[in-house]
């Protein structure tokens, strides 16, 4: 299975609500992008990302961590906002 594939089921089961998953690899070969959720919903980003990185902390070793630039996480009303601006 491909990182990317594996790094996708693994945030699909950490009990976000009906999360949408926009996973890219970048020229360097590791991979980022963009964790979607209504879970999101009132929390600011730290806690966000707090969230997301104590719950994958616990599935990801150090090697499979070192794969991930970054995971932005949003709502789906802030991707809703910033496409508004296309």
């Amino acid at each position: 299975m491909e990182f990317r594939e594996e790094l996708e089921n693994m945030v699909s089961q950490i009990g976000l609500e009906n999360p949408v998953l926009e996973i890219d690899m970048t020229p360097t070969g590791r991979f980022g992008g963009f964790v979607i959720s209504e879970t999101f919903s009132g929390m600011s980003h730290i806690e966000r990302q707090n969230m997301l990185w104590d719950r994958l902390g616990k599935m990801l070793d150090e090697e499979k961590r070192l794969k991930i630039v970054g995971l932005l996480t949003m709502t789906p009303a802030e991707v809703e906002d910033a496409d508004s601006y296309d």
